[in-house]
């Protein structure tokens, strides 16, 4: 019986061990026992609520693994909540991301740095930096921020997987369509597969065949989202479906207006996006493959 050979892939990390032990300086910070279990049940609410597929997932995590697994998804939750608020200001009629949107970004930034111990300023600093470290330190007030502390410092989380995270999320701010496959598959790698990375880690895995599948499945899962997102995402004037697969452009709101049963059939707008639709899928299906 012939073994199965792992596709390679060219997003998917490489690991140095050596080099992220050496590079890895965590604050030191301590909580009691309470606040721990508290935060880290603020977390299970918060991905059972907005995230029913992380959710199910983490009721299967091995059991060491599953608080620092539902502290990863928390902070995705939380990004993704920017791109929710962006969208909704879109649909009244706003256009761009806000200064807000971009500030609450800044303030994960900014505490992904408190996590990994970046900030140098004194809180008694009369200094800009002394300000920013005033700032910083306000972020240890929020849940996810201790309890995806204590995932770090508990599995060793790599920084670079959560940083790029963050910096997809926040370019996906002002993306109403994106202009490619390729694109989508890169979106699907820095987020979807950047989340299996690191719960990999999360259950003690670091290993380069097992960072190859979860990149393809997380771009297949990737590109599967987004095309179920994409009734959601027609009703804020985006489009789920890059550019490239449409001879030519479809309304946003065609998708909302073709579910009004008053509405006439587009039958060539129809067909456009069912092709697109299929395009989609067989990429997924690629990546799943």
């Amino acid at each position: 019986m012939n073994s199965t050979v792992l596709r390679p892939s060219s997003t998917a990390p490489r690991r140095c061990l050596a080099l992220l032990a050496k590079h890895r300086n965590l604050s030191a910070r301590t909580f009691d026992p309470k606040q721990i279990k508290a935060d880290q049940d603020y977390c299970v609410d918060l991905v059972q609520k907005r995230d029913r597929e992380g959710y199910l997932c983490g009721l299967l995590m091995p059991a060491h693994a599953r608080t620092s697994y539902f502290a990863v998804r928390a902070y995705n939750v939380e990004l993704a909540s920017v791109k929710d608020a962006s969208e909704q200001r879109r649909a009244s009629g706003e256009t761009g991301s806000s200064l807000g949107l971009r500030m609450r970004m800044q303030w994960w930034r900014d505490a992904l740095g408190q996590l990994y111990d970046d900030a140098p300023a004194t809180l008694d600093s009369p200094s800009p930096q002394g300000f920013l470290a005033h700032s910083a330190e306000a972020c240890w007030h929020n849940p996810v921020v201790r309890a995806l502390y204590i995932a770090i410092e508990e599995k060793d989380l790599t920084r670079r997987f959560l940083e790029r995270l963050l910096d997809a999320r926040e370019v996906d701010l002002d993306i109403q369509q994106m202009a490619s496959v390729e694109d989508s598959k890169q979106y699907a790698e820095d987020t979807w597969s950047s989340l299996m990375y690191l719960s990999l880690e999360c259950t003690g895995v670091r290993d380069d065949d097992a960072d190859t599948v979860a990149s393809h499945a997380g771009i297949g899962t990737g590109l599967t989202m987004s095309l179920r997102s994409t009734i959601h995402r027609a009703a804020y004037g985006e489009m789920a479906i890059p550019a490239d697969l449409f001879p030519r452009p479809v309304p946003s709101n065609y998708m909302m207006r073709r579910m009004d049963p008053e509405y006439p059939v587009d039958s060539e707008n129809q067909e456009i996006m069912k092709n697109a639709a299929q395009h989609m899928a067989y990429e997924a299906s690629q990546e799943l493959s």
